[in-house]
């Protein structure tokens, strides 16, 4: 695996995914460095008291080139761009201690077909490798999204709150009972989607339930 992965990378050497030039690790340097001195790196804890969500932990606020990049993952089929994403993940001191409290990372699911049309739900790409780099178990389909509602992007907040309910099940409770799961997603607007999986992973006997994202709409 490690020679293949080599010879792709000499065929297909990877690229910083906010600049384009030649990195390693999908993020150069000078792009890392410029991002965390930035007005937009945020990587703080929010507690909530009047939500099912217990906290959110959240590396970006969702503007500038963060925003453009979110945007070009999700929708213009940049898979790679997880690589790059990742790289404020690892090593993240702060972030670190937060994930120790977890024992499940999930990510939250997208429908069939948004599915069949992205070929990627972008938030197991990252959480699948956050799992991995903090040693937490990563069960992938502790919730599955039963219905193909209306994008979350395309609607208000009122409308949002509408939108998803009754449209996330849980597959496997057993794996839940009495744990603690941390949901993943890319994004944080209303926090409705991350609110509504919250309820029903507490209803089926979660101990609590945090979210982790990329970004935070401010």
């Amino acid at each position: 695996m490690n020679f293949l992965k080599k010879a792709l990378d000499f065929i297909f050497p990877p690229s910083c995914g906010i600049c384009g030039k030649i990195a390693e690790n999908y993020l150069c340097e000078n792009c890392k460095q410029n991002l965390i001195n930035s007005k937009m790196f945020l990587n703080k804890v929010k507690l909530y008291q009047d939500k099912y969500i217990n906290e959110h932990f959240y590396v970006f606020s969702y503007e500038g080139i963060i925003r453009e990049k979110i945007l070009q993952y999700k929708f213009k089929e940049y898979s790679y761009l997880s690589n790059t994403f990742c790289e404020f993940f690892i090593n993240n001191k702060k972030l670190y201690g937060f994930l120790k409290k977890y024992d499940i990372i999930t990510p939250v699911p997208i429908s069939n077909l948004r599915m069949r049309e992205r070929g990627y739900n972008q938030s197991d790409l990252i959480a699948r490798k956050v799992a991995k780099f903090a040693n937490i178990t990563y069960y992938p389909k502790i919730l599955i999204k039963s219905k193909n509602n209306k994008p979350q992007s395309t609607l208000n907040k009122e409308q949002r709150l509408e939108n998803v309910k009754n449209v996330y099940k849980i597959q496997n409770i057993a794996k839940i009972k009495e744990r603690r799961i941390l949901l993943f997603d890319d994004i944080y607007t209303t926090g409705a989607t991350a609110n509504e999986c919250a309820r029903i992973l507490k209803q089926a006997g979660a101990q609590n339930v945090g979210i982790l994202t990329f970004t935070k709409d401010i």
